[in-house]
């Protein structure tokens, strides 16, 4: 106890410049009651044991140990520190018993025979002063007396006040500006000390003046000092979560508020309405705590996970602090909490079991297992397969119930026949497990559809089901009609027995004519009636053509699109057409694209060419303006453009372009044209160079390095056979 007593001291004398002594003058508190306070603000008794055992059981640890880094709100403590201003404060009526003091501003404001407004001030010694009235002691009075005393001596000086009803004078005193009062805010506050709040403050008003209540500070058990005594300890939680205000008591001047550590921190997150970290008092319990984080949700676990460092009097070895376990929320009521628990209230195991059903049903899927469901079940839940409209749709003989063995990631299947099944044969109608997958195969399974198609100058080519009554012009009709290209005379129809043919007799082919006009009216079912696999060739018509344009770009009068007049056309008779080459135009650079590629016209002489080509439809001819440049790249110093002149030579403007590098090689040099054709140097003679042109001089091969000790080796060697065979030669000769 004398160690608690000095450590509250020392935190008075150095936390707020007062002493003990001080704040009990100031209070009117006696020491025994401040000691009392300190004592009551030590540890909580609740984070010193560990409740009455339970039947739980310990188990590994399932979900992580919960922790506050997760950024769990601390719970209540933002309600205090939300508003920086109470200005709505100022806007309340000042209460009935409201004790006037010194620094109260009162308003005096008389009316009717005479006229008179005055304000005054209490000063220090409770007195107040008016003009023609005097001082009037105001000490110790609260509103409702001190209206009366100044009515009274203002009655004194002006008589038609009086009188009643009669009075001819009427008189209102009121608050003005109203003195703050002084309140010792000590504890785990935001800003200890005293601090001079507004008169008409409530505790909770005045903790918001102060900066509100610390994260160690407790919400449970906060006090109310008034002369010297415990007027008041209120729960926070029960203002917060009920809206009980009763013990919000209004503060008066020099009253204590002490705010005590925090009895414990127990952390509750998971399927909880408001998670967050919670103050639990000696003897709640689990179920409190879910109170208090606004229940749980809908899909809250049956079981709620503990992890609880436990006490050092009741850890086994210091290699096991935490305890986990498992508590089933059917016993929330007797579970009770300590400081530092970490609940977590895991996510409902949703064990959601279906089955599958799909094939020839009405509406094939997932569906959910019930209890005692089984093959009819899912039938009749995607929408029932014996209907007559539908069971004819069906394969009957035979259906595939596929079983998974989970255990071993297997399935196998289990047939079923659906015929019997209709009727009302019971070792059909299997009970369904979870994972099973019901097939329903279509009718048409050992059947075949048969098919024609339809190709060539139709609108809508392609292939066909094949009607038992279908024939050809039935088959026209439903592929859109004829094209406008198409010539109905002769309608070819290839006719195929796949299971038989011969060498002789691939296919049969039978020609028909089709008169278009049939379809102007109502037409009947066509005579010739197609087969099976069938193919039906609508041709086009023989002198069907349309325009056959060629594009032509560049320096000519009017560039554009032209179709030809008739076959043959040549370039010339096209130039003509475009207006004629314009004053820039460089007929031999002339660039004619046929089919992708470069067409080369033949050169009939010095910046001429051989217009004579007749044209083909989609050809594409660009006429460039003159450059009267000529380019030199590869390997020179400086390639690049060089003023055309016809006295130049490759040589010339290979040394105008900064002559050849270290690696050029002056015998492979090239000149390609503007026309598209190219010549290299032949016989140690350099092409002609015309405007245009691009001279290309390539680099000179890499060459391998000469090893001298292999060359030697090798003349050698051949000396050595060319001796051999003299002196071999020689003794036959002799």
């Amino acid at each position: 106890m004398i160690r608690y007593a000095l450590l509250f001291s020392f935190f008075l004398t150095f936390g707020y410049g007062q002493s003990i002594k001080d704040l009990i003058e100031q209070s009117g508190a006696a020491g025994s009651d401040i000691m009392m306070l300190q004592e009551q603000a030590g540890p909580p008794a609740a984070a010193e044991k560990i409740p009455a055992e339970v039947p739980v059981k310990e188990t590994v640890e399932i979900h992580p140990v919960p922790d506050v880094s997760e950024n769990l709100e601390y719970f209540g403590y933002s309600y205090f520190s939300s508003k920086s201003e109470l200005v709505f404060l100022n806007n309340l009526p000042a209460p009935a018993n409201y004790q006037v003091g010194a620094g109260d501003e009162i308003i005096v404001t008389i009316w009717g025979a005479t006229q008179l407004r005055e304000k005054g001030v209490i000063s220090r010694d409770g007195n107040i002063y008016f003009e023609n009235v005097g001082l009037v002691n105001m000490a110790g009075l609260n509103l409702n007396q001190a209206k009366q005393i100044l009515k009274a001596r203002f009655e004194n000086v002006y008589s038609t006040l009086r009188g009643g009803a009669s009075a001819s004078t009427f008189i209102e005193i009121s608050l003005g500006s109203l003195k703050s009062i002084n309140i010792h805010f000590l504890g785990e506050v935001n800003s200890p000390g005293v601090m001079p709040i507004h008169p008409f403050s409530t505790v909770t008003t005045g903790l918001m003046q102060a900066g509100g209540i610390s994260l160690i500070g407790s919400l449970r058990d906060i006090h109310i000092l008034r002369n010297g005594k415990l007027l008041k300890s209120i729960d926070y939680y029960q203002y917060l979560l009920k809206g009980s205000i009763t013990d919000d008591i209004r503060l008066l001047d020099n009253d204590v508020i002490s705010i005590p550590v925090r009895k414990s921190n127990v952390l509750i997150k998971g399927k909880v309405k408001r998670p967050g970290v919670f103050e639990l008092k000696e003897g709640e319990n689990l179920s409190d705590l879910i109170y208090y984080a606004g229940g749980l949700d809908n899909d809250a676990g049956q079981k709620v996970g503990i992890s609880r460092v436990l006490p050092l009097a009741y850890r086994k070895n210091a290699a096991e602090p935490i305890q986990h376990i498992w508590v089933e929320l059917s016993m929330k009521d007797e579970i009770e909490l300590i400081d530092g628990d970490k609940v977590n209230v895991p996510s409902l195991f949703l064990v959601d079991q279906k089955v599958k059903i799909y094939g020839r049903v009405k509406n094939p899927g997932d569906y959910s297992l019930s209890t005692g469901m089984d093959v009819l079940d899912l039938i009749e839940l995607s929408g029932g397969i014996f209907q007559s409209d539908h069971w004819p749709n069906v394969y009957p003989y035979r259906a595939d119930l596929i079983r998974q063995n989970r255990s071993e990631l297997t399935s196998k299947i289990i047939p079923l026949q659906l015929d019997r099944l209709q009727q009302g044969i019971e070792d059909q109608n299997l009970l369904l497990e979870d994972g099973d997958r019901l097939i329903i195969y279509p009718a048409e399974i050992n059947k075949f559809g048969k098919t024609v198609r339809i190709l060539g100058d139709i609108k809508e080519p392609g292939e066909y089901v094949l009607n038992e009554n279908m024939g050809l012009t039935d088959l026209i009709l439903r592929a859109g009609g004829f094209s406008y290209s198409a010539y109905p005379s002769e309608v070819t129809i290839n006719s195929i027995d796949p299971f038989n043919i011969s060498k002789e007799s691939l296919t049969s082919e039978v020609k028909i004519k089709v008169d278009p006009d049939i379809f102007n009216e109502f037409p009947e079912l066509g005579e010739y009636k197609l087969k099976h696999m069938d193919q039906v060739f609508v041709r086009k018509y023989p002198e069907y053509q349309l325009q056959r344009n060629i594009t032509i770009e560049g320096e000519v009068k009017f560039p554009g699109i032209y179709a030809l007049e008739k076959k043959g056309e040549s370039l010339k008779s096209l130039l003509e057409r475009a207006g004629g080459l314009t004053d820039e135009a460089f007929v031999e650079g002339l660039k004619f694209v046929r089919s992708d590629k470069r067409l080369i016209l033949e050169r009939k002489g010095r910046g001429q060419v051989d217009l004579k080509l007749p044209l083909r439809p989609d050809d594409h001819i660009f006429i460039p303006k003159r450059s009267n440049t000529v380019e030199v790249v590869g390997a020179v110093n400086s390639p690049g453009l060089i003023q055309f002149n016809s006295g130049l030579s490759v040589s010339d403007y290979v040394n105008i372009a900064g002559n050849l590098t270290q690696n050029g090689d002056r015998e492979t040099v090239s000149v390609y044209y503007a026309n598209g054709e190219s010549k290299s140097r032949t016989f140690f003679i350099d092409p002609k160079v015309r405007e245009g042109s691009i001279i290309v001089v390539y680099q000179k091969p890499d060459e391998l390095p000469l090893d001298k000790t292999v060359f030697l080796t090798e003349i050698t060697t051949i000396v050595i056979q060319a001796l051999s065979l003299i002196l071999v030669a020689n003794k036959l000769a002799g």
